[in-house]
């Protein structure tokens, strides 16, 4: 998912090339999850004509502020992706984003401004939210957030007084985008990595030394990964970033030493034993997929990325079978926005399931975190369980089928040998 860095990438990219700018035409994708709070239409109208003053961003949420009326809001969710045409477009390290193509697949803003500039705001997953609002900075979500690192470090003695009041994991707690806004699952790990903490630690139990670490780490990892422009191959080498992603499956190690892989706040965790060591006497760790004291059910997912999947297919709603735009929209687009609604639509027709009502979607407190967790998030780990648990699933299917035969070809015996006894009278 964009976290800090690869949203900064975008409000960078939209500064450079948009800042000066008015905006001739807006075409809006007819997706009322992702458009919130306003028709498509009426959002066309706000955006048309406006000029781009400057783009803006704190923690994971961007916008775009006009030379009048309210600045449009973007946060990307999952997949959200900025792009500019002709300019070769950011790629995440969990999902790709194609520019080669224009308008991008699963556009959901188009905007056309003077001097040729094209920009396309686009979802795959639709977990992003466009909405329009005033003085953004000063109204909730944003208003709600906790310090930017990039932007907004506290200093060491005012750090130190909030850590040492909370009694949370630290990875937890930075998650929290109430304590630290822009840190997603990506660097949070690696920000623990250089630390040198153990993600389950209680953040009130650091020493004074572990706080300073941990607030060196914090300022380091996203200013480093922002100056790479989010390029993850600009990375330094010795990051756990380039290790953790393939999971457990081709047991990763880092200068020499094993990474692995638990649970902490619900969230898949990379960390490496031999340099983030639990503290004398701790409660041992959990392995991924395991809780203490209960077995796991099959119920339960197996890995972060099967969590991702249930959450997609508990809250996706399909897009409309006719995906419309508010002005000029090609051919080609549509189709390519309606493709998902069609496959989700004959699942559901297979299944006999009901579409759910939508429930109006309001701003607080409690959606500005799970916004921003997305999950949180959705799956960037592959531990190495998902195989396991499909084998398990299809050994049982086997033995269900076996099991339907036997029984069909029973019934069929004894309904012949009726008949046979029937003649013989």
């Amino acid at each position: 998912m964009p976290e800090l860095p690869e949203v900064e990438a975008c409000r960078r990219l939209a500064a450079r090339h948009c800042a000066g700018k008015r905006i001739k035409t807006a075409q809006i994708a007819d997706d009322d999850k992702v458009i919130e709070g306003i028709e498509p239409v009426k959002l066309q109208a706000a955006l048309e004509d406006r000029t781009v003053k400057q783009a803006h961003r704190k923690g994971k949420h961007m916008w775009i502020e006009f030379d009048s009326g309210p600045c449009l809001m973007l946060h990307f969710g999952m997949t959200g992706s900025l792009v500019v045409k002709g300019v070769k477009s950011h790629q995440y390290r969990s999902f790709k984003v194609d520019g080669s193509d224009w308008p991008p697949k699963y556009w959901k803003v188009l905007l056309e401004l003077e001097g040729n500039v094209s920009l396309a705001f686009s979802d795959a997953r639709r977990f992003a939210r466009v909405r329009l609002q005033e003085d953004p900075a000063s109204h909730e979500p944003v208003s709600l957030l906790g310090f930017d690192p990039v932007l907004s470090m506290p200093s060491l003695d005012d750090f130190s007084k909030s850590v040492k009041q909370q009694k949370r994991s630290l990875k937890a707690l930075l998650l929290d985008q109430a304590f630290s806004a822009g840190i997603g699952n990506w660097v949070a790990d690696e920000v623990l990595y250089q630390a040198k903490l153990y993600p389950e630690v209680k953040a009130n139990s650091l020493t004074d030394d572990q706080i300073e670490a941990l607030h060196k780490a914090i300022k380091y990892v996203p200013e480093a990964a922002v100056e790479a422009e989010a390029d993850h191959e600009r990375f330094p080498p010795d990051w756990l970033f380039h290790v953790r992603w393939d999971g457990k499956k081709k047991n990763p190690q880092l200068n020499g030493n094993a990474v692995d892989f638990l649970k902490v706040g619900g969230r898949t965790t990379a960390y490496v034993p031999a340099v983030q060591k639990a503290a004398a006497g701790a409660a041992a760790s959990q392995p991924e997929g395991k809780a203490k004291g209960k077995r796991k059910t099959e119920s339960e997912p197996d890995t972060e990325e099967a969590e991702e999947k249930k959450d997609e297919s508990e809250e996706a709603k399909p897009v409309p079978s006719s995906v419309k735009a508010t002005r000029g929209n090609s051919k080609a687009a549509s189709a390519s926005q309606a493709k998902p609604a069609a496959a989700e639509t004959k699942k559901r027709q297979a299944s006999g399931a009901k579409a759910a009502p939508k429930a109006k979607r309001r701003v607080s407190k409690a959606s500005v975190q799970a916004e921003d967790n997305e999950e949180e998030e959705g799956s960037d780990v592959d531990t190495g369980e998902e195989e396991s648990r499909q084998a398990r699933k299809a050994s049982k299917t086997g033995k269900s089928d076996k099991g339907n035969t036997d029984s069909k070809a029973a019934k069929s015996d004894s309904s012949k040998g009726e008949r046979r006894g029937a003649r013989e009278r």
